[in-house]
């Protein structure tokens, strides 16, 4: 039950118990997650993913993996180099587009978990099978742990650190001069991130009589990633639909748009088949977004009022 409040006279929410009304079907096992939804001859997606932090991509063989029972067709980046990378969500300076990220690896590996190539094929089983198959060449680099280190390498030309941003307003230096007093703190935040019960997946079905793709999944900012999706594919925003149903848990880290919700799209408009992805914990612990690590250095001037009570 919630705890909100109603004045009974004007009919407002104030404070008395509303009963839920989404519970019953969750409850009585009849909620519909996006793991609970398929198409016929739906295709399934397996991501094969770095295995390093940091290192120069020199190749992919995808040879045996094309080879298996059941695959449809295998990607790495050579094959979609055609699309653009990622955009922002939130408009961003110039300075930022040179990292995002594409949907999949090119010349550089950044993380543990990045997508690398995609193998798509009749059975879930089978995908993963596949996938297993498939060998990643690389030349390892350091890689940059430590939120205090050195600026390191991110690209040729590009370093780490991506942006120094200065702001402020007023007299800033004249209120420090005359503070009563400064405070200063020295604050550390650890890299975590969310673990929802339920963990990410997608669905993408292309409609070729409506020219709609349909995008099922988790979608907290479903205009915005409409936009981003209709961006990336050159379509307007009346050909893309996105449809969330029940949800077990985002924690922040759900209903953004991450590589294998482009992919799953992307293929279902290219093989013309729908295409599905559900992903696995290892994958999420791996991949899912984390909240980075932080140090904050803050001094606070504190100036002195006097203060009377009231009589």
């Amino acid at each position: 039950m919630s705890t909100f409040t109603t004045d009974k006279r004007s009919g407002r929410v104030l404070g008395r118990s509303v009963s839920r009304l989404e519970d019953p079907a969750l409850v009585t096992g009849r909620g519909r997650f996006v793991g609970d939804i398929s198409f016929p001859h739906q295709l399934h997606m397996r991501v094969v993913r770095s295995p390093y932090a940091h290192a120069v991509l020199r190749a992919v063989d995808i040879a045996a993996a094309q080879a298996s029972p059941g695959v449809v067709a295998v990607w790495t980046g050579a094959d979609i180099a055609d699309l653009p990378p990622i955009d922002f969500r939130d408009p961003a300076g110039e300075g930022l587009r040179p990292y995002r990220q594409p949907l999949l690896a090119r010349d550089r590996l950044r993380y543990v978990g990045e997508p690398v190539a995609v193998v798509f094929a009749t059975d879930a089983y089978l995908a993963e099978d596949a996938a297993d198959l498939v060998t990643v060449e690389a030349e390892e680099l350091p890689p940059l742990l430590d939120a205090a280190g050195a600026p390191g390498s991110f690209a040729a030309g590009l370093s780490t650190e991506a942006l120094v941003l200065h702001a402020g307003y007023g007299e800033v230096d004249a209120a420090f001069a005359s503070a009563h007093a400064v405070i200063a703190l020295d604050l550390e935040i650890g890299r975590h991130s969310g673990v929802p019960i339920e963990t990410r997946g997608a669905l993408a079905h292309f409609d070729a009589a409506r020219d709609v793709i349909e995008l099922y999944g988790a979608a907290k900012v479903p205009h915005r990633n409409r936009d981003a999706l209709a961006r990336m594919f050159g379509r307007s925003a009346a050909a893309v639909v996105l449809k969330e149903g029940n949800t077990g848990g985002g924690f922040g880290i759900r209903g953004e748009l991450y590589p294998e919700d482009f992919l799953v799209c992307l293929a279902a408009l290219r093989l013309e088949r729908p295409v599905k992805w559900i992903e696995d914990r290892r994958e999420h612990l791996m991949a899912a977004n984390h909240s980075r690590q932080q140090r904050h250095q803050a001094r606070v001037a504190v100036a002195m009022r006097h203060l009377c009570r009231p009589v």
